[in-house]
């Protein structure tokens, strides 16, 4: 352990280092993965408080996808009712059509807003490494926001996709059209 003079004496060189070489110390840190241990450690893990996530637009694209139990133009009923343009939405609402959606395409894409999923298969097109489709856009970084339809288990009725829309209203992560 060390003594006062020595403590101090090492405090004052730990700072001229820390003066010189901050940025590459956490460059390397960060690269390393260790930089939320190495604050930790140091007592600064409030410094990585500030939200740096990617988020999408209130006002951007719908898409509702996955094998419905109504036809498109019910769905359409409930979106205008509930104060939204049509033309914000994409609909996916057959098994085989879902198993060829493209999902790699919602990603960082700011105007993307929000996908209400419903059953689906497992495998799809651009779900990647993932379990599944929902899977990928609930965890994989730059997704659109995502709300699971249906109550007991997936399911896309005009009253569980009225359910999803006025929960993401509530909620604030988008915004009706007509006001």
């Amino acid at each position: 352990m060390l003594n006062v003079e020595q403590l101090l004496e090492l405090e004052k060189r730990v700072r001229n280092t820390l003066n010189e070489k901050l940025e590459q110390i956490l460059s390397n840190l960060n690269r390393s993965g260790k930089l939320e241990e190495a604050l930790e450690l140091l007592g600064l893990s409030n410094l990585l408080q500030q939200d740096y996530s990617y988020k999408p637009y209130r006002t951007g694209k719908i898409f509702i996808v996955g094998q419905s139990d109504v036809r498109k133009n019910q769905l359409l009923g409930v979106i205008k009712e509930l104060g939204f343009d049509k033309k914000r939405f994409e609909f996916c609402l057959e098994y085989d059509e879902v198993k060829r959606f493209n999902f790699s395409k919602l990603f960082y894409k700011p105007e993307n807003t929000l996908v209400l999923v419903g059953p689906m298969p497992h495998k799809t097109v651009g779900s990647g490494d993932y379990s599944s489709a929902i899977a990928a856009i609930e965890q994989k970084e730059g997704s659109p926001n995502v709300i699971r339809c249906g109550s007991n288990s997936l399911k896309i009725t005009k009253q569980s996709i009225r359910d999803a829309l006025q929960k993401a209203l509530a909620s604030g992560i988008v915004v009706p059209d007509i006001i």
